[in-house]
């Protein structure tokens, strides 16, 4: 954990088991290039194995790629000029319940832990839709001059904003989002070479 000020502040998350008594919401699993954390407007770099809080803002460089895995078991990678926050995480396993609502923007990679397969909720907020997880592994991001693409790799989401909603559930499975304010757009299986062009935004060389 990084030298915030002011770190004993009260978090919405309940774990079972020794994660209980940290005030803490996962870590970085893996990075490449740089990257930093931001709470209570202090900013700090982020390194291999750094803590991460909630309500923490954390930020990529150009070239980066970053993993960060919460206590659940979730994994969200982020890549290049990316920025994420963790609005909420709940996780009670003996309670049958978990939520995680988070805001993406950039490039991202998400594959869903315990919290997701509970009955709760997962939702990840981006700058032109909400997109709504139950059990899923995803990507998410700007692609082919589009505000926001939608890949499905496993599971199913919902793809929402006032304009419209979309429900991919089928493996391979996509939609996209041409600009702020327009309704996701039809759902098609996307072609190999858009797939490894998404997949490439969040993979580590």
């Amino acid at each position: 954990m990084r030298g915030f000020p002011g770190c004993a502040f009260g978090i919405a998350i309940l774990l079972a088991g020794p994660a209980a008594a940290q005030n803490t919401i996962g870590a970085v699993d893996k990075l490449q290039g740089e990257a930093t954390g931001t709470y209570a407007g202090e900013t700090a770099p982020l390194a291999a194995a750094e803590t991460v809080v909630l309500n923490e803002v954390v930020a990529t460089e150009t070239a980066t790629r970053l993993e960060i895995g919460f206590d659940d078991g979730t994994t969200l990678t982020l890549g290049e000029r990316a920025q994420m926050t963790l609005d909420s995480f709940v996780y009670a396993p003996t309670q049958g319940t978990g939520s995680m609502k988070m805001r993406v923007v950039g490039a991202f990679r998400f594959v869903s832990g315990q919290a997701a397969k509970v009955a709760g909720t997962t939702t990840i907020t981006t700058p032109v839709a909400s997109i709504g997880i139950r059990g899923t592994e995803l990507w998410g991001g700007p692609i082919d001059d589009q505000a926001l693409g939608v890949f499905l790799i496993e599971g199913e989401v919902t793809v929402s904003n006032a304009a419209g909603t979309q429900v991919l559930n089928q493996p391979g499975q996509g939609t996209n989002i041409a600009a702020p304010g327009e309704a996701p757009g039809p759902v098609t299986f996307w072609p190999q070479d858009k797939v490894d062009r998404a997949l490439a935004t969040v993979t580590f060389q």
